[in-house]
C-alpha cells in the first residue's frame, strides 16, 4: 500500500510565526510527523488575526495558526527553567530534524546543535555578518533587500508588498535546506542549516535589476514601475494581463484589433513601453474598459495571452478550476483550506489534520524514539549533498530553471535542454539589441537562473530529437518541465512513454494551472498566478488599483518544486519506486496566500490593500529623507516604540508629521542610525542594483562573481540557505552558451561520434545559434 513521500520522518518544530510554521507546514504536508513545542502561553500566531480580533469566529486559536498548525502535535516547554531545557534536548534528540528560529546563538546556548541531526534556523540576518544578531520585521527587510524601492508609482512613496512573501517564502527554502540536508545525513551525523530572510527576498523579490545592472547594455533603473499591461480597469471591474515575451505582445496587438501597431519594435520591450507609458496606456484601457473580465480572459486563451480575473480571499477558492481540483477543503473543524501545493502521484497525502489545542499532545506519547532518531539509512558522505544525480531539465524563463539551478548547485548534473527552434525564451531579454553579436548570450536573468548547467539542443519536433531524448532519460534520475501539459504530450514525452526509458524516473512538472482541470491548457507566468490568487489583491496603494509584486511567484515554485522533488527522492530510496510530481504554479502562490482565504472564511473578511501600513494598520511609514527619492523603514507598532520615537522627536503632537520633518534633514542612513539607537527599528531603503554592496551579505558571502565566455564578469546571488558541511563557493561554471555541451552530452553519454554530431546539426536536430522555425 503506497504511504506518504515522507511518513516516518520526525520533526521537532521550535520556532514561532509564519516562517518556522511554513517550513514544517510543507514538510507535514508530505507526511513527517511534526512536534511543536511551543512556550507557555502558546506560539504568539495563535493570538493573531489581520483583521481583528481573535475568537470571534468561536475558536480560541487565530485562523492562520490553525491552518499552519493543522496536523501537527504540541507540547509545552519553558526554555527559561532548567528543566524545560533538557525537556527541550530530550524532545529535539529524538527527531531527524528541528526547525528552529530564535535569535541566532540561543539554539547554540540550548544544546540544539550538538545533538546529531539536522537544525535547520530561519531568522532575518542569518548567522555571521555584522547584523547577525539584529531583529527585523518583514516590512523593514523589504526596504532593505532593494524590494521596496522598486515598487509603486515613481511620483508616490515606494511601497512594500503585502502578504508577508518573504516570510513564507523563507518557510519554503527551510523545507528545501532540511530535505537537502537529509540527502546526505546519516544518524548521529549533525549539520546545521542557515537560512537568512534577508537574502531570500534579495533572491526572489529584487534579482532581476540586481543582476542586469552588471550586464552589457545594463543601465542604472528607474526605480520604480508598474507592469505595461498589467491590472487594467475593464467594464466590470479589473483584469490582469501579463505579456512577458515579443511574441505575447504582437498577439496582445492583435486581440485589441491594433495591428497598426505590430511594427512598433520599440513596444515589444517592457523597458520600450515604458518609455511610452501615456500612449500605451492609453491604447490599452481605450480596448479593455470596452468589454468584461470574462471577455477578455477568453479572448486571451483563444491569442495565447495570459489574462486572468483579479481574485482575492473570497472568489479564489470559488473559481471553476479551483473548485474542479479540489484545491480547498475544509478540515473537521469547517475552516477552508489550501491543499498541498504539490501532487506526488506515487505518493497519497496524509490525512487532513486540524491544529492542536496549546499542550493537547504532553505525556508520554509526546515524542516517538526517545533514544534519538532511527528508522534511516545511513547516506554516503558527500561534499555537495546531492552528488551523483543527474537531472535532465527541460524548462524555461524562471521557475523550473529556479529549481534545476539549485539542483546544479547542490551537486547535481543537470542538463539543460533547448532547441536552435526554441531557445529559453528568457535568453531574448537581454538588455542590448537584437542586432548584437551573440544577444541571445547576455540576458542577464537566463545567466542567473542556469548556472552551474550544461546545456545541449535537440528538435523536439523532429523524431530523431526525440528519440534521443528517450535515450537521455535512460541515464537520468529525474526531468523537469515547466510548459503546458499539451506540449511534451504531444511530442509523445509525457510522464508515462519517458518512465518506460527509466522506470524509477521521478518527473517534476511544474504547470501553470495544473495537469487536469478547465485551465490546464491555458498559459500562465508568475504574474498571472499573482493576479488570480489575490497577492495582487493585497498589494498597493490604500483605495487604489491592486499591483502585481512582480514575479516572485516563479522562484516560489521553484523552491517548492524542489521540496517535492526531494521528497519523492526519498520515497524512491525507501521503495526503488519514481513517479510522477506536480506542482502547479497556481496551487503554489494559493498556498502562500492561504490567510486571505481562512481570514475571509473564519471572520468574513477580504483582506484588502493598505499600502505600508499592512493589513493590520501598523504604525509603520516609508518617510523621505534629504536627497533625490531617498527614503527610510520606520517601525512604531508598540507601546515602547512609539514611546522611544516619541522621545526622540521631542514629544510632538502629530508623530507622523513630526517624523516626517524629521527625516527630511537627514540621510536614509543617518535616520536609521539614530532611530535604531533610540529603539525605534528602521532600515534605510535600498536600491536594488546596489545591494550586492549590503555589508551583511558581503560578509555571508551571498554574492559570487562567475565569468562568462560572452557575458564577462557578474555578480549573482547565491542560496539563502548555508550549510554548516558546504558547499562553501555556490558556483562551479557558468550558464552554459547555447548547445555548449552536445559533444560532451550527446557524445559522452549516448556514444555518437564527430560524423553523427555533425550529421545531427546538419539536419538541424542539434546547433548552437537560434534559426527561424
Amino acid at each position: 500500500m503506497a504511504r506518504p513521500a515522507l511518513e516516518g520522518l520526525r520533526i521537532v518544530e521550535v520556532s514561532t510565526g509564519i516562517p518556522g510554521g511554513y517550513c514544517t507546514r510543507l514538510l507535514a504536508d508530505l507526511g513527517a510527523d511534526v512536534l511543536k513545542v511551543e512556550p507557555p502561553g502558546g506560539d504568539p500566531l495563535r493570538r493573531r488575526s489581520a483583521s481583528g480580533p481573535v475568537g470571534r469566529d468561536g475558536h480560541p486559536d487565530g485562523a492562520l495558526f490553525r491552518h499552519l498548525a493543522a496536523g501537527k502535535r504540541s507540547v509545552v516547554c519553558d526554555p527559561d527553567r532548567a528543566e524545560g531545557r533538557a525537556r527541550l534536548r530530550e524532545l529535539a534528540g529524538a527527531a531527524h530534524v528541528v526547525v528552529e528560529s530564535s535569535r541566532p546563538g540561543v539554539a547554540e546556548e540550548l544544546g540544539l546543535d550538538r545533538l546529531g541531526n539536522v537544525l535547520v534556523s530561519i531568522t532575518p540576518f542569518g548567522r555571521g555578518g555584522p547584523d547577525s544578531g539584529l531583529d527585523a520585521s518583514e516590512f523593514l527587510l523589504q526596504a532593505r533587500c532593494g524590494s521596496t524601492s522598486n515598487h509603486g508609482e515613481m511620483a508616490r512613496e515606494p511601497l512594500a508588498c503585502g502578504g508577508r512573501l518573504g516570510e513564507w517564502a523563507a518557510g519554503a527554502f527551510g523545507a528545501a535546506g532540511a530535505l537537502t540536508a537529509l540527502a546526505r545525513w546519516s544518524p548521529g551525523d549533525g549539520e546545521h542549516v542557515d537560512v537568512s530572510i534577508l537574502e531570500v527576498m534579495a533572491l526572489c523579490l529584487v534579482t532581476v535589476p540586481t543582476v542586469m545592472f552588471a550586464f552589457p547594455g545594463g543601465q542604472r533603473p528607474t526605480r520604480r514601475w508598474v507592469m505595461i499591461p498589467g491590472i487594467e480597469p475593464c467594464a466590470d471591474g479589473y483584469v490582469g494581463i501579463t505579456t512577458v515575451t515579443r511574441q505575447q505582445w504582437l498577439a496582445f496587438l492583435s486581440m485589441m484589433g491594433r495591428d497598426d501597431l505590430l511594427g512598433e519594435e520599440d513596444l515589444t520591450t517592457m523597458l520600450g513601453r515604458k518609455r511610452r507609458t501615456d500612449e500605451v496606456n492609453g491604447v490599452i484601457r481605450d480596448w479593455t474598459t470596452r468589454h468584461r473580465a470574462a471577455e477578455i480572459v477568453e479572448a486571451g486563451e483563444r491569442f495565447r495571452v495570459p489574462a486572468s480575473f483579479i481574485g482575492n480571499g473570497a472568489t479564489f477558492p470559488r473559481y471553476e478550476h479551483s473548485v474542479a481540483r479540489g484545491a480547498f477543503g475544509r478540515d473537521s473543524t469547517g475552516l477552508l483550506r489550501p491543499g498541498p501545493s504539490f501532487r506526488l502521484h506515487g505518493c497519497p497525502p496524509p490525512e487532513r489534520g486540524t491544529a492542536p489545542r496549546l499542550g493537547e499532545h504532553e505525556g508520554p506519547a509526546d515524542h516517538r524514539g526517545a533514544n534519538g532518531p532511527a528508522g534511516r539509512p545511513a547516506r554516503p558522505a558527500r561534499e555537495r549533498p546531492l552528488d551523483g544525480l543527474r537531472v535532465l531539465d527541460f524548462t524555461a524563463f524562471w521557475s523550473g530553471p529556479f529549481a534545476g539551478q539549485y539542483l546544479a548547485t547542490m551537486g547535481a548534473d543537470v542538463v539543460k535542454v533547448e532547441s536552435v527552434q526554441r531557445p529559453d525564451g528568457m535568453r531574448f531579454s537581454a538588455a542590448v539589441p537584437p542586432t548584437s553579436a551573440d544577444w541571445h548570450e547576455l540576458s542577464a536573468l537566463f545567466h542567473a537562473s542556469n548556472l552551474g548547467k550544461r546545456g545541449v539542443t535537440l528538435n523536439l519536433s523532429d523524431p530523431e530529437g526525440q528519440e534521443l531524448v528517450k535515450r537521455l532519460v535512460a541515464h537520468c534520475d529525474v526531468v523537469v518541465e515547466n510548459f503546458t501539459p499539451r506540449v511534451l504530450d504531444g511530442f509523445g514525452l509525457g510522464y508515462e512513454a519517458l518512465a518506460a526509458c527509466r522506470p524509477d524516473l521521478v518527473m517534476v512538472r511544474i504547470p501553470g494551472f495544473g495537469l487536469d482541470g478547465p485551465w490546464r491548457d491555458r498559459p500562465g507566468f508568475a504574474q498571472t498566478m499573482e493576479q488570480l490568487t489575490g497577492m495582487a489583491w493585497v498589494n498597493g496603494y490604500e483605495g487604489d488599483v491592486p499591483i502585481v509584486p512582480g514575479g516572485v511567484v516563479d522562484p516560489l515554485a521553484g523552491i517548492h518544486a524542489v521540496v517535492a522533488l526531494l521528497a519523492a527522492l526519498e520515497h524512491r530510496d525507501r521503495t526503488g519506486e519514481g513517479q510522477l510530481v506536480e506542482v502547479p504554479m497556481i496551487d503554489v502562490a494559493g498556498a502562500v496566500t492561504a490567510e486571505q482565504v481562512v481570514e475571509h472564511d473564519a471572520y468574513g473578511v477580504v483582506l484588502d490593500r493598505h499600502g505600508n501600513r499592512g493589513p493590520e494598520d501598523a504604525d509603520r511609514a516609508m518617510v523621505r529623507c534629504d536627497g533625490d527619492d531617498e527614503w527610510v523603514a520606520v517601525e512604531w507598532d508598540t507601546p515602547g516604540r512609539r514611546a522611544a520615537l516619541v522621545a526622540l522627536l521631542g514629544d510632538p503632537g502629530d508623530v507622523g508629521v513630526a517624523l516626517g520633518g524629521w527625516c527630511a534633514k537627514r540621510s536614509p542612513a543617518d535616520a536609521e542610525a539614530e532611530l535604531r539607537n533610540a529603539g525605534v527599528p528602521a532600515a534605510a531603503m535600498v536600491s536594488a542594483h546596489t545591494i550586492d554592496a549590503d555589508p551583511q551579505m558581503r560578509a555571508r558571502g551571498f554574492f559570487e562573481t562567475v565569468s562568462h565566455p560572452v557575458a564577462g564578469d557578474a555578480p549573482y546571488p547565491g542560496w539563502p540557505v548555508r550549510f554548516s558541511k558546504g558547499p562553501h563557493r555556490w558556483y562551479r561554471s557558468p550558464a552554459p552558451t547555447l548547445g555548449q555541451h552536445n559533444a560532451e552530452v550527446l557524445g559522452g553519454l549516448l556514444g555518437l561520434d564527430a560524423g553523427e554530431l555533425a550529421r545531427l546539426e546538419g539536419r538541424g536536430v542539434t546547433g548552437s545559434r537560434p534559426v527561424a522555425g
